[in-house]
């Protein structure tokens, strides 16, 4: 991370400087030290979180299971219940999109 002529280098210009300077040339090294961590930080990207597709696999299973459910109900209802289920097959859609979109 910092070369061994830094340290020497700062260790050399405090003999020469004296203890008077010492403060100055400690904080020039952690100057640089922070710098260097900074700049190898910034190369780095974050490791995308894992999936877990058992959730994903919940929630479409659970969606076909109230789809299924919301039609057999509105069965019976007649021209109002094709409106029904048509309404509740779309909610069911958007909220897998949605939740598909966000992860």
């Amino acid at each position: 991370m910092v070369e061994r002529k830094d340290v020497e280098a700062a260790l050399e210009a405090r003999r020469e400087l004296g203890q008077a300077y010492e403060p100055e040339i400690v904080d020039a090294m952690v100057d640089k030290i922070e710098r260097r961590l900074d700049e190898r930080l910034r190369g780095r990207r974050p490791a995308p979180a894992p999936r877990h597709h058992y959730y994903e696999t919940r929630l479409a299973l659970g969606s076909i299971g109230l789809g299924i459910g919301a039609t057999a109900v509105s069965n019976g209802m007649g021209s109002a219940g094709i409106a029904v289920a048509i309404v509740a097959w779309i909610a069911i859609a958007v909220v897998n999109v949605a939740y598909a979109l966000r992860r």
